[in-house]
């Protein structure tokens, strides 16, 4: 990680191309309304197509910005199908921020409900505004985000396939369950929650469930209880589970 004042200092250049992002979303989105309620106006030599529009989204999107690409691909992995609920969305973009972009460009920060990035919640809102995601409290990929998606899928392929395996190990675990990988993994992450005592208390019971789903691995739950993993096959083996020795992350 940075020292603390460059850190802050590539975060708050982060938030200033943040402001200016949000503004061109709005443009976007007020161009897209026109062009929908009068789409047979008369144009002028000046006036920009949506077909251009859209190759100026789909080329800033290829070329640019790390974290918009995570968010596209994780949209778009498993079918397309959303990530439900917010802090499930920042826990899972965190997780895949520490093996793709880093701490010093995002700025997470331990919340009341684990990882939390302001920066995530604007760009995600940018990349709806472009028309590419759609949200609220979900985080689903649009169909002109899709033919994005299909060449950045092939362009970051390592990456892809990385988002695939964490939104099929997350996307139907519990809330808790979530919380107790994430919180066992990055440990500093639960200092403010206000959920991190209960879910310490439970956490063999949560891992011994994420056994079963055969979402981790022996070595992993061994780990998340810090404990041998001859204590987990055991324990495994009294309640009826098979173990998985290699699998997810």
């Amino acid at each position: 990680m940075l020292p603390g004042p460059i850190r802050f200092r590539e975060i708050g250049k982060r938030r200033q191309t943040l402001v200016t992002r949000m503004l061109n979303s709005c443009f976007m989105r007020l161009f897209r309304f026109m062009r929908a309620v009068s789409p047979n106006t008369k144009k002028s030599r000046t006036t920009i197509s949506m077909s251009t529009m859209d190759e100026m989204i789909r080329h800033s999107i290829l070329e640019g910005d790390r974290l918009h690409k995570l968010l596209v691909l994780l949209s778009y992995a498993g079918g397309g199908e959303p990530v439900r609920g917010k802090t499930k969305i920042q826990k899972l973009v965190f997780m895949l921020s520490q093996l793709y972009i880093g701490d010093e460009e995002i700025g997470f920060e331990p919340s009341m409900y684990g990882p939390y990035s302001e920066i995530v919640d604007g760009e995600r809102i940018y990349l709806e505004g472009l028309g590419v995601l759609y949200g609220g409290d979900m985080m689903g990929i649009t169909e002109a985000g899709r033919k994005v998606a299909e060449t950045l899928a092939v362009q970051e392929s390592d990456m892809f396939k990385t988002i695939e395996r964490y939104k099929s190990m997350f996307n139907d675990m519990s809330t808790n369950e979530v919380d107790a990988y994430v919180y066992a993994t990055y440990p500093h992450m639960a200092k403010n929650s206000k959920i991190s005592e209960k879910i310490k208390s439970e956490m063999e019971t949560h891992v011994m469930s994420m056994l079963r789903k055969q979402k981790i691995t022996s070595g992993k739950a061994a780990d998340m209880l810090d404990k041998s993993r001859d204590y987990v096959i055991k324990k495994a083996a009294q309640n009826g589970i098979p173990v998985l020795e290699s699998g997810p992350p």
